[in-house]
């Protein structure tokens, strides 16, 4: 038992932000509510992922919008559903940054970690894997008026734009990031849906404005 809780507490002290409350990212696969990608990575002293999420203040979009943002397939520290996942509110002008690197890497460690930068760290290992963001809002279908303007809270109100990143070469590849515009409309703000749309776009998933 001691050598466990030693190193679980080793963990903790020395990476403050891997003492995770017990939000997990929801299990849905309610199309209106995910967004993924089917690719990401983080190796040793070669490449590490990175994903930015906007909030570029559409008129359809409340001002504050939850996301909780996994990884699947990768060994993370802790190995947990906690340890895989970030979960965060997405102000109205605001960018989160999100990364997925190895443990060991020099500078994207626990000293980054803000309000808007967030680290999932895996082990030091080559790890594949791919990404999961989910909306917290259970109905995102439902609405608020402001100003006679209806307001959604869900991840067709957001930018996701993403990169796997190789540091010796200081290039890399885009992530191509599959979501859901079922409430997406014709216009600024008309309330006529596209039908039969299956939100598929290449580095953005958003509603249509």
């Amino acid at each position: 038992m001691w050598p466990g809780f030693l190193i679980s507490l080793f963990f903790i002290l020395s990476f403050p932000n891997l003492a995770y409350t017990q939000l997990q990212v929801p299990d849905t696969n309610l199309k209106s509510r995910v967004v993924i990608s089917p690719y990401a990575q983080a190796v040793p002293n070669d490449s590490y992922t990175f994903i930015s999420v906007s909030h570029p203040s559409l008129d359809s979009a409340q001002t504050q919008i939850g996301v909780g943002l996994e990884v699947l397939g990768m060994t993370t520290v802790p190995n947990n559903a906690a340890g895989r996942a970030t979960i965060f509110t997405v102000d109205a002008g605001t960018t989160h940054r999100i990364f997925v690197a190895n443990l060991s890497h020099s500078t994207l460690n626990s000293s980054i970690v803000n309000s808007t930068t967030h680290v999932i760290f895996t082990v030091d290992t080559a790890q594949f894997g791919n990404i999961r963001a989910v909306g917290i809002h259970e109905n995102p279908a439902s609405s608020v008026v402001v100003n006679n303007v209806r307001k959604f809270n869900n991840l067709s109100q957001l930018d996701f734009w993403g990169v796997v990143f190789i540091e010796s070469s200081g290039t890399g590849f885009s992530m191509e990031f599959i979501g859901d515009a079922h409430d997406s409309t014709i216009g600024r703000n008309n309330a006529i849906p596209l039908e039969g749309n299956a939100g598929v776009s290449t580095g953005v998933a958003r509603g249509l404005n």
